[in-house]
């Protein structure tokens, strides 16, 4: 029996995942494990308003909880949710596609420990999470399901999710309830081998901050470096998808990464266009000293700096409006 439903939201995620748990039965014979993006200090109210939209029990993971079928367990602010062969855990790892808690750990761990058991689920969101997760969850003998990116509140996850699995069951939301308990229902098939990379990489997941290299993950060097820590960022072989991690664990989808390093790019230059107004504000400071003393000369020359500052300042902050529209 399929019974370990795994479902990833992210923007317009919790108007979805209010209408889905409304629609699921009161005996459905498996557990729902939720991963919704949030910000580490949202307040942990996701697992009651859950808990009020259907006739499931919903809460907040904790770690080390059993998993009981027709429970509804929902992924804490700033801490990944898994599952691993001692049951449920709780941890703060390494951030994936720049989130805390990701969809592709709970995804890539449920996989490799329940294998056909799984039902991997992609909702709404921006860019890539999920998608390898729902490859795994497919390479170890799990259902897929996508919700319709035209049906999506915001396409994107649910587009890369499909380019992923093309095969998956794509469902409107309005019938994800009633497929997933149609699924539940159905005998687990007989589960094809885990890849080895993918039992590494899960491995490694699980193990969060007790280990400090991911240098087993198959991969190969790129010139890039990751944009959270620094470090040489490596680009994972064996996988349709392209992605990309960091000796410490940190990861990106294709659209992940890039989005972060736009992040870093705009980030840095708002750092220099401070810079840029602090220095021009400091010289114009000294030039009202200096002329309040009588050293008009020493005042022109910093009054002189100061304006191509400011000349500066302006025109970086023009780039700065050019990059983020």
């Amino acid at each position: 029996m399929r019974d370990l439903i795994l479902i990833g939201s992210s923007m317009g995620g919790v108007e979805a995942l209010s209408e889905l748990v409304g629609q699921l039965p009161a005996d459905l014979p498996a557990a729902v494990l939720v991963v919704q993006h949030t910000a580490p200090e949202s307040p942990r109210l996701l697992g009651e308003i859950l808990d009020q939209r259907g006739p499931l029990r919903a809460a907040i993971a904790e770690d080390g909880m059993p998993i009981e079928r027709g429970r509804i367990y929902v992924a804490p602010p700033d801490r990944h949710m898994l599952v691993t062969a001692d049951g449920l855990r709780v941890v703060f790892g390494p951030r994936e596609n720049r989130v805390r808690p990701a969809i592709d750990p709970l995804f890539r761990t449920a996989a490799v420990h329940c294998r056909s058991r799984v039902i991997g689920v992609v909702l709404t969101g921006m860019l890539g999470d999920g998608a390898a997760g729902l490859l795994a969850v497919h390479r170890c003998g799990g259902a897929a399901v996508v919700q319709s990116p035209r049906d999506a509140a915001y396409p994107s996850m649910p587009t890369r999710a499909l380019e992923a699995v093309p095969d998956a069951h794509q469902v409107l939301l309005s019938a994800m309830g009633a497929t997933l308990a149609r699924l539940a229902a159905e005998p687990a098939p007989e589960p094809p081998p885990v890849p080895e990379a993918l039992r590494i990489e899960a491995r490694l997941t699980e193990r969060a901050m007790a280990n400090d290299d991911w240098g087993d993950v198959p991969t190969r060097p790129t010139d890039f470096t990751c944009p959270e820590c620094s470090g040489a960022i490596r680009e994972i072989e064996g996988e349709p998808l392209r992605r990309f991690r960091c000796r410490v664990g940190h990861a990106y989808s294709e659209d992940d990464f890039v989005a972060a390093k736009g992040r870093g790019v705009e980030d840095a230059l708002w750092l220099a266009l401070q810079t840029l107004q602090e220095q021009a504000q400091v010289l114009e400071t000294l030039a009202k000293e200096d002329r309040r003393r009588g050293w008009a000369r020493n005042a022109g020359a910093y009054e002189e700096r100061a304006g191509e500052m400011r000349d500066a300042a302006s025109r970086l902050r023009e780039l700065v409006s050019t990059i983020a529209a």
